[in-house]
């Protein structure tokens, strides 16, 4: 089963094959090796050798050569995946997105895609892991640890929900919409807080939808400034202002055909409001600077953590556009009222980076369990991930404990921030303001704007003090 698609490669190609150095022509390259031919080259035949080919630059790289035909010889690769996805699996990926068509079954594939929508087969080589899994994979093998070694597993690896399992009925309502709303085309309205799996839940309409081969385009409405919003949304022409050099297609434009998701909508200008109705009146719309009326068929999914409804009562959002967007909804419970969640969360979790370090975990000490299901989660789901990948890197046992999940106490006090073994000053107010946001988050739900006034700050400052004190939809 052939997994790593193969390019023509009909370039010369220098091999050291400790005999002597042989220039050969190259027939086709793939992740996992290059096909010469050469009749000279038997006497390399299943040899270690090193082979020179010229890519985005001349690259070194070692392998084993065996003989394929009278003539043709395979030198199968045998370096790290870091190197071989940072060049040859570079090389690849370019020329297949330059190509526009799938490797495998010649579909037309777009700009972003990582695989294929019509045969499933994925042509993004730029990451070790997947040059990993492509190097490793055995079907005999996964059949063997699916079917005897793990059978318990096999709906997990098909279903593969990520941060989309659960057990709650909450979760299960959730599954069940997503499945419904992806048969049509209406708007659908999110509503969520912040690390409950929003995005997630649009990625998962879209692509149990007819337009799961088309683009998935995702705005952030809050991250971007006002004065840049309108042009990311609708595009401008050249000379539009000082420095539109060059016309710019904007994320409407190029979500058409698929489905446009407006994340946090809640805090989108009311200026841009009036000009966001406007285009899902007939969906045609106008680039900044420009006079030409375009049409862009798209689906729009919004998400937000504000409750539109008081929004619209103190005239912060527009009530028609309110009603234009709330056709269909999903309401994502926070992980706090879906408890029995948490530890089926945890424990996928749990396994999956246990893999991916290579330590042999097997779960977690009572204690631990008793402190994930005791925590209030302000962070939701992602903050559940981040908590659990710190605590596999950091431990050096068999189970994951208390301590090392280092949940901040509930009932902890300001005041008792305070260490009382030091009296640095920046280390005490670290700790001070790290407390204040976490309440402030938890109060407001992870809404924002509410933050910064019972914080007193900006939002953008908001944002940085977030991701500064990992408290909520962080990376880690």
């Amino acid at each position: 089963m052939r997994l790593s698609a193969r390019i023509k490669y009909e370039n010369n190609v220098f091999i050291d094959c400790h005999r002597e150095i042989f220039s050969v022509r190259g027939v086709n390259l793939s992740l996992l090796g290059l096909k010469v031919k050469d009749k000279a080259l038997s006497v390399c035949d299943h040899e270690d050798v090193v082979v020179i080919i010229e890519l985005e630059e001349d690259v070194s790289l070692r392998g084993k050569i065996t003989r394929f035909r009278e003539d043709e010889f395979v030198i199968t690769f045998n370096e790290d995946p870091d190197l071989i996805a940072s060049t040859v699996g570079k090389y690849l990926t370019s020329k297949i997105y330059k190509s526009g068509v799938c490797p495998f079954c010649s579909k037309k594939i777009e700009e972003g895609e990582r695989y294929c929508r019509r045969c499933g087969m994925f042509f993004d080589y730029t990451k070790p892991e997947v040059v990993r899994f492509i190097q490793e994979f055995k079907v005999g093998k996964i059949f063997y640890d699916l079917l005897v070694e793990h059978p318990e597993e096999i709906e997990e690896k098909l279903e593969d929900r990520k941060e989309f399992i659960g057990v709650s009925n909450g979760i299960k309502k959730v599954f069940d919409l997503i499945r419904k709303y992806a048969t049509n085309d209406y708007p659908v309205l999110i509503v969520g807080e912040t690390g409950t799996g929003k995005e997630l839940t649009a990625r998962a309409i879209h692509e149990r939808s007819k337009r799961a081969d088309k683009p998935f385009v995702v705005v952030n409405c809050a991250a971007i400034p006002e004065n840049l919003l309108e042009s990311e949304l609708f595009g401008y022409e050249k000379g539009a202002f000082t420095d539109a050099h060059r016309r710019k297609i904007g994320r409407i434009e190029f979500a058409n055909g698929g489905t446009l998701f407006l994340d946090e909508i809640g805090d989108m200008p009311v200026s841009m409001q009036a000009k966001l109705l406007r285009f899902l009146e007939d969906y045609t719309f106008t680039r900044v600077g420009g006079n030409e009326t375009l049409h862009a068929n798209v689906r729009i999914i919004a998400a937000t953590n504000v409750n539109l409804e008081e929004a619209v009562k103190k005239g912060k959002f527009r009530e028609d556009l309110y009603y234009r967007l709330n056709v269909l909804t999903i309401n994502i419970p926070p992980l706090r009222e879906r408890k029995e969640d948490i530890m089926v969360l945890a424990k996928y979790f749990l396994n999956r980076y246990a893999k991916e370090t290579g330590k042999d975990i097997k779960g977690f000490t009572p204690e631990a369990e008793e402190a994930l299901l005791n925590y209030s989660w302000p962070g939701n789901v992602r903050e559940l991930i981040n908590v659990i990948r710190k605590a596999v890197v950091l431990t050096e046992n068999t189970y994951i404990s208390e301590k090392e999940l280092n949940l901040r106490r509930e009932d902890v006090d300001t005041a008792y921030c305070l260490n009382g073994h030091s009296l640095n000053l920046k280390e005490n107010i670290e700790k001070v303001e790290r407390e204040l946001v976490r309440r402030a988050f938890l109060k407001t739900g992870g809404n924002i704007t509410k933050m910064a006034k019972l914080l007193g700050i900006s939002r953008p400052k908001v944002y940085t003090l977030i991701e500064k004190h990992r408290i909520g939809e962080v990376s880690g």
